[in-house]
This record gives structure tokens, C-alpha cells and sequence, in this order.
């Protein structure tokens, strides 16, 4: 699909779900402003809300136990999107196939890892590889089974094909920051910041 119909398309879902985000951007190939885009990416943190858990005392002296669940409105907003093809709405990912007929890749890290996941997923896959994921190993860090974690405190592994992973050992150790933002986020890798049309080179 031509850049200039899958952005009008990205920035309409980005419309939609926005009351019902703290945080959205749209990422990959359309933020790189690449001539054709092969399907949409969008990162996005749904909002939260709080309800009873419990029912209250017989004379309502007992505050109710609150828990934790995502908006009814995102929730809505998400069923309505397209044709589900994987994913759920408290996941970490969703795709779906738009009546546009073109797919959205729909990544909803935690609060903390937004930027992170936002930087790879702007791509390209090979720069993400060779610039973002070199830059944290350069600063002591690896992408873990329990996330961003000290290469200390994790151990290589190597599935039966030699694929490369790292597992944490140490559930409990440091985390890496909170990023307020994408360049805050290059600046604790040591890594330079460029716009994401020239992410491609």
C-alpha cells in the first residue's frame, strides 16, 4: 500500500484509540516514511481502570478490594478494529487484517519499556538488530525472557537450531530506567539519535 493511504489509515486508528490511551505513536515502515508500507505498526499504552473486587461488609464498614482492568472503552474500540488474527486486548501484541485490507501490528508494552519498544518496532529490523540491540549488550544489558536485564545477571542459551536467546537468573536484580521519551532512551544506550527515515541506512 502507497505511504500517503496506510498514513491516513494509521493516523485514524491513532484517532480512535487515543481516549482510550495514556500513550500512542505509529511506528515502522509509515513512521520511516518508506514509499510502500506493508502493513501498519502502532504502540500503545491502553488505559487502566480500578473496580471492587469484592463485595463490601454486610454494613458497608469493609472497603471493597479494588483490581486492576483495562478501560471498557479500549476494550470496545479493540473489538471493533478489524479481524482478529492473534493476540488479546491485555497482551503485548495483536494483529488484526483492516477492511483497508492491510494488517496492524498492535504492541501494547508495559508503562515502563514503552520507548524500547517503540524504537525497535519503528524498525528497520535490521537496524533495530545491529544499532539498538548492540547498543544495550555495549552498555551491559541483553534482551532476557523477563526483558531488559544486566548481562550479569543472565545466562546464553541456544535453542536446538542455534538460535541465540538469554535467560534471566536473577528475577529480582536491577531494572534498567524509566525513558520518558525515544531520545532519552538513545541517549542510555550511547547511541546517536536520527530521525526514523534515515533508520533504513
Amino acid at each position: 500500500m502507497e505511504l500517503k493511504t496506510a498514513l491516513e489509515i494509521a493516523n485514524k486508528l491513532v484517532e480512535t484509540l487515543s481516549p482510550h490511551c495514556t500513550l500512542i505513536n505509529i511506528a515502522g515502515s509509515c513512521r520511516r516514511e518508506k514509499p510502500e508500507v506493508k502493513d501498519i505498526e502502532i504502540v500503545a499504552l491502553p488505559k487502566y481502570i480500578q473496580i471492587p473486587s469484592e463485595p463490601q461488609g454486610l454494613f458497608d464498614d469493609i472497603p471493597p478490594a479494588m483490581k486492576t482492568v483495562i478501560s471498557p472503552g479500549y476494550l470496545k474500540v479493540y473489538n471493533e478494529i478489524g479481524k482478529k488474527i492473534k493476540g488479546k486486548a491485555v497482551g503485548k501484541y495483536s494483529q488484526f487484517e483492516l477492511s483497508e485490507g492491510i494488517k496492524l501490528d498492535l504492541f501494547t508494552p508495559d508503562d515502563f519499556d514503552y520507548y524500547r519498544i517503540f524504537a525497535i518496532r519503528t524498525g528497520s529490523a535490521d537496524y533495530s538488530a545491529r544499532v539498538i540491540a548492540q547498543g544495550w549488550l555495549k552498555v551491559g544489558w541483553c534482551g532476557s525472557d523477563k526483558g531488559l536485564r544486566k548481562i550479569s545477571e543472565c545466562e546464553k542459551k541456544f535453542s536446538s537450531e542455534g538460535v541465540e536467546s538469554w535467560k534471566c537468573i536473577n528475577p529480582n536484580g536491577e531494572l534498567p530506567p524509566v525513558w520518558e521519551s525515544e531520545e532519552e532512551f538513545f541517549e542510555w544506550l550511547k547511541v546517536k539519535w536520527i530521525e526514523p527515515c534515515r533508520r533504513d541506512m
